[in-house]
């Protein structure tokens, strides 16, 4: 899965929420068992249900001395009915339903087939269901327990394998846990003993629940009619990753519970219906349908998928003859034609790379108009957020269409990474989304050379890793996960940037060759089934003679990663290398964790396994640049010596390394391991530079800096804004505004991030001929303004000008005939040069003219703009009810979390970071725990950087006049 900000329109809900009313109204504690034949029995405190949401109310009776008196604790049903209710037999059972320190399901039952049937209603957004499951009987029990969220379920009936009832007749005896079990359990009238252990035995359950609105589970997505109308229509579709299965259908909602599944589904006949598999028939009946699918292969839960709505594709077939369908809205099927193209290269591309064909028949891609995340892997049926899948050849910027590319690849790596091969538990989620994350743009650079992806890679994923690792409140890369809501949280850039650097970083270490024998051999081993980090280590250890688990462990199971510093003694002729933790607040002597650090010198040994160690420099003609091709997963420094005759080496460096060292310099500076001016120096090394990434990372390093101060005096901001016009009006002078027929793919991104920069900075020529395209523009001329420069004319236009400007952005908007136009919009109208305005952007957000998906741009942007960002975390405080009521809710993609950072991660005081954490600490809003601590961390380090470097960096800006 990809993550992007993101949620949908709001409606009026219409199903109950059960289960929060369960959790106001209801109790369960103080459960004990014994065993006795196997089997434990159960006292327990009040539960009651509320009556007036479904058609069952259950009480469990209070018996506190049952087990002393020998009395059996009773579940009185509704009519007056009794039945007794056994703990299953393990013990590791904790109350009615979690078992073991994972706050797993009991292990009684088995899932091995689905049988589902769903009939959602478009209309009033409610659905109902039928399951039926086939259970294989481990252990002894007088229950079943599933999970369950969200959901009224009706009816539930056990046979055994002789199809003989084991429940009460007539009546489904069900008790909901709390809400934050998130499940369900059918009381048993007989047990199952020791003579059903083995057999296979069914649940019938009948249930109904809500298309929802949070953008989890099966949920509503609006779109306007195909026909013209304007009438908004609404279309059903899926998100369960990670575990919200449970919120569309009774199930044992766990990664390692994989069973196979038969998905009906009864729609109107006029509309499309997909699911993993292909169609098996379609029923007729009126004016709707039953679409019929065909048995999927053992997989997760949260690998499920549907969608129904109205839809048209495109298709073609991979060289191994699987058919690849595109489906988007009605009238834009060309503008999944790039995401086609892609999508067949890469499963070929990966089914070489495994060494195993794709496994299923077909392979369709969705482009959804309100999805959570950026993209979902479901098996056979990926879902996109339609910005993400659809490409317009002259509309869409081209740094977009390689951000499609790269998520198609992302996505379909998951088919056997993660879907084929499956974690074990949410531990190893890294597994999936760091190894995806990391194969994604190895296809990348397979179907699309001209690229240079690796170079980016550095850029993107790197130091995004690199810059949440470097917090105290960071988290290891297999991190323990005691229960299910705690996954979202490590939904982030430790998962899946660090994940894929790290893995990286072993494949530099242990050879391509070595590193793709180890892959497949992991694959062949596990396929259809579940694996570890551990298994994985196994597997590369086998191919490669190496002891990966003991290199890796310290990357994997430990927080954060070292800066390694080079000391080097000419007249010696050594070099003396050591490593401490990296830390955005700056050097902490306490910090004695130590990695086994891949150097990758020439004439030096292959790691660093020690906190220092001094060996022979490098030969003559050999520069002293650790980290060769910047494949390791750390930062680094350099004392004078050494940096000077790096920076005089610099031409003769790959483009990868000249970027390494810019960026290594700037990351170190910000957290005080060296000087901010020491790094401002070095830019003149780079007056020439011709790299794209290489100026990216100028541009990151110098708005880091120009953030930090925006409240330092006027002269130190202008001193900030007047270098930065210096370096990049000379650039856009050298690449132009138009695009050129000689253009290399570097060149175009160049000249996008050249333009946007001397936009940011004021340059009068530049914000003048910014505002002659858009009135262009507006004047109706459509391509007045290259597509890959929208985004940063819009911010520059509303930044100098006023109220006009923001409402002829809001027009743009509301005629915006592309989801990827739609965020250059939203992403600009935060950038206004008055606290007005910037209220003005902040009100528009919480109209229903902006999806809910999109609401972090618009926060975001206004938090970014110096004039805005305390109006923006002023708003935010005045305004956190309406925030939480519009944007919350969701599942592991909220929105609401994101607006949390947003809102307040910009500032760089500590007052602010107090005022942060006394407001966000007295919220009991769930899943906004780790955000809260980071963003507060994150101002801290900044306050601090302030006072390391405030009075000479002024200094400094002012000797340049």
């Amino acid at each position: 899965m990809i993550q992007v900000s993101s949620c949908i329109q709001r409606a009026p809900v219409t199903a109950p929420r059960l289960e929060r009313n369960v959790a106001r109204q209801s109790q369960l504690a103080g459960w004990s068992g014994r065993k006795g034949n196997g089997c434990g029995k159960i006292t327990h405190k009040a539960l009651r249900r509320p009556r007036a949401r479904s058609s069952i109310s259950v009480e469990v009776r209070a018996e506190s001395n049952a087990a002393s008196s020998g009395r059996t604790p009773l579940i009185n049903l509704e009519g007056g009915r009794q039945v007794t209710f056994v703990k299953c037999e393990c013990n590791k059972c904790r109350g009615l339903i979690m078992c073991g320190d994972r706050e797993l399901l009991p292990t009684s039952v088995r899932p091995e087939h689905y049988e589902l049937q769903l009939s959602p209603d478009l209309q009033a957004f409610t659905y109902s269901g039928k399951l039926l499951v086939q259970l294989v009987v481990q252990e002894c029990t007088n229950s079943i327990t599933f999970h369950a969220k969200d959901l009224v379920i009706q009816s539930g009936v056990v046979r055994d394998a002789a199809g003989r009832e084991r429940t009460n007749p007539g009546g489904p005896d069900v008790l909901y846990g709390t809400a934050e079990q998130e499940t369900a359990t059918v009381a048993l009238s007989q047990p199952f003993t020791s003579k059903d252990v083995g057999t296979t035995v069914t649940l019938e359950l009948q249930f109904t629940g809500e298309l929802n609105d949070k953008l989890a589970g099966f949920y509503r997505s609006a779109y306007p009619a195909p026909d013209g109308t304007g009438e908004t229509r609404h279309m059903a579709v899926t998100q369960f990753e990670p575990t919200d299965a449970r919120r569309c259908f009774p199930c044992w909602d766990e990664p390692a519970a994989k069973a196979t599944f038969d998905v009906a589904l009864v729609v109107p006949s006029d509309r499309v219906a997909l699911s993993n598999m292909p169609e098996k028939e379609v029923q007729h009946n009126g004016d709707m349908k039953t679409v019929l699918f065909e048995t999927t292969p053992i997989m997760s839960t949260y690998l499920l998928a549907f969608v129904v709505g109205e839809f048209e594709a495109i298709e073609d077939q991979t060289a191994e003859g699987v058919t690849v369908r595109c489906w988007t809205p009605i009238g834009q099927s060309e503008q999944g034609r790039f995401a086609l193209d892609t999508a067949c290269k890469c499963l070929s591309f990966f089914g070489e790379y495994f060494d195993a064909p794709y496994p299923l028949p077909k392979m369709d891609m969705i482009a959804i108009p309100d999805f959570s995340a950026g993209a979902m892997e479901n098996w056979g049926l990926v879902t996109y957020r339609s910005s993400l899948m659809l490409f317009e050849e002259g509309k869409t910027p081209v740094n977009a269409k390689q951000r499609i590319g790269y998520v198609v690849g992302h996505e379909l790596a998951h088919q056997w990474f993660g879907n084929l091969v499956t974690m074990d538990w949410w531990s190893q989620l890294w597994l999936n989304e760091g190894f995806a994350t990391w194969v994604g743009w190895r296809a990348m650079d397979h179907i699309f050379p001209e690229w240079g992806v690796w170079t980016q890679f550095t850029s993107n994923e790197q130091a995004m890793g690199l810059g949440l690792d470097s917090l105290c409140s960071s988290h290891p890369v297999e991190v323990d996960i005691a229960s299910a809501g705690q996954v979202s949280e490590i939904f982030d850039a430790i998962s899946y940037s660090k994940g894929s650097c790290v893995i990286r970083m072993l494949e530099a270490y242990l050879g391509e060759d070595a590193f793709r024998r180890g892959m497949r051999a992991y694959v062949a081993k596990h396929a259809y089934g579940n694996a570890g980090t551990q298994d994985l280590w196994a597997a590369l250890s086998a191919a490669s003679g190496a002891d990966v688990a003991a290199l890796m462990s310290c990357w994997t199971r430990q927080t954060g990663f070292p800066v390694v510093t080079a000391s080097a003694d000419a007249a010696a002729g050594t070099v003396t290398i050591s490593q401490q933790r990296f830390l955005a607040s700056g050097p902490d002597t306490e910090e004695k964790d130590q990695w086994v650090v891949p150097l990758r010198v020439q004439g030096l040994p292959a790691a660093l396994e020690a906190e220092s160690a001094t060996f022979p420099l490098p030969a003559d003609g050999e520069v002293l640049k650790l980290n060769r091709g910047q494949s390791g997963f750390y930062r680094t420094v350099y004392d004078d010596e050494a940096l000077a005759a790096l920076v005089q080496a610099l031409p003769t460096l790959s483009e990868v390394d000249r970027v390494g060292v810019i960026s290594d310099a700037f990351a170190t500076a910000a957290a005080g391991y060296t000087s901010t001016t020491n790094a401002l120096e070095l830019l003149q090394a780079y007056a020439d530079e011709s790299s794209y990434v290489a100026w990216s990372e100028i541009s990151s390093g110098l708005g880091g800096l120009a953030s930090v101060c925006y409240e330092q005096p006027e002269s130190v901001v202008e001193g900030l804004r007047t270098l930065g016009s210096q370096l990049y009006t000379p650039l856009v002078g050298r690449m132009g505004w138009e695009p050129c027929a000689e253009d290399t793919y570097s060149d175009t991104l160049l000249r996008q991030l050249a333009v946007a920069q001397a936009l940011s900075t004021r340059d009068p020529d530049a914000v003048a001929e910014a505002q002659k395209r858009f009135a262009a523009l507006v004047a109706g001329d459509d391509m007045a303004i290259p597509a890959d420069l929208k985004g940063a004319v819009f911010a520059a236009v509303l930044r100098a000008g006023g109220e006009e400007e923001f409402e002829q952005l809001k027009v743009l908007y509301g005629k915006a005939d592309s989801a990827v136009e739609e965020s250059l919009l939203l992403g600009a109208m935060g950038a206004g040069a008055t606290v007005e305005l910037v209220l003005a952007a902040l009100e528009f957000n919480m109209s229903d003219e902006v999806r809910m998906q999109d609401g972090a741009a618009i926060i975001g942007s206004c938090a970014r703009n110096r004039i805005g960002r305390r109006a923006t975390w002023e708003w935010t405080q005045a305004n956190w009810d309406r925030l939480e009521e519009r944007f919350g809710g969701g599942g592991v993609s909220s929105i609401l979390t994101r607006l949390v950072g947003a809102s307040c991660s910009n500032l760089a005081s500590e007052d602010d970071a107090a005022a942060v954490e006394a407001f966000y600490g007295a919220k009991s809003t769930p899943g906004i725990e780790r955000t809260v601590t980071q963003s507060v961390e994150a101002i801290r380090a900044k306050s601090e950087r302030l006072k390391r470097d405030a009075d000479e960096l002024a200094v400094w800006l002012a000797q340049r006049e």
